[in-house]
């Protein structure tokens, strides 16, 4: 199967269960689902095909000090606090990349890349806002059917299988 029937099969399925959470991009911070799931990063080019740009999941099923397995405390709006390998810029320090998804960041050293991350050459690419859209598949931590780690290695394997290659932000599967 191809990655855009594989994909469309994907979307139908979650809005069917109303899990699916579409955030386009604009004059604003998004406005993320809550919860957990799998979130891909596309870039919407006029007159073209949109380009996809990151696979990610939030949510990781952990044992927890009880004993209990349970998905841990990262969310889909936890995806703004990172710095590699990509930014979600929404803070006054951006400056001119205030409202931008930046990618490829510059130094390899995570704590490096935190001292630098405001800078206007820390990242490789900059997209505004206003041309990214979110697909949000949320998953229902009650239903054991699925995990964000199967869910985005699938739909990473299925990319990989037809393009030989990942999507330009993800640097592994």
């Amino acid at each position: 199967m191809n990655f855009n029937t594989f994909y469309s099969q994907l979307i139908h399925e979650f809005q069917t269960h109303g899990s699916l959470s579409i955030l386009q991009g604009g004059p604003r911070a998004f406005a993320w689902p809550y919860g957990y799931g799998v979130y891909i990063i596309w870039e919407a080019a006029e007159g073209k095909e949109d380009r996809l740009l990151y696979v990610g999941k939030c949510g990781t099923y952990k044992r927890q000090p009880d004993g209990l397995v349970g998905l841990n405390g990262s969310t889909f709006k936890a995806r703004t606090l990172r710095w590699t390998p990509y930014r979600f810029c929404e803070s006054v320090q951006d400056g001119e990349f205030k409202l931008h998804f930046r990618f490829g960041p510059k130094l390899s050293n995570v704590n490096e890349q935190a001292k630098i991350k405001y800078d206007a050459d820390a990242y490789r690419e900059t997209i505004p806002y206003s041309s990214l859209r979110v697909d949000c598949f949320v998953i229902n931590p009650a239903d054991p059917q699925t995990s964000p780690a199967l869910l985005e290695s699938q739909i990473l394997t299925t990319y990989l299988q037809e393009f030989n290659t990942l999507p330009i932000a993800n640097n592994e599967l």
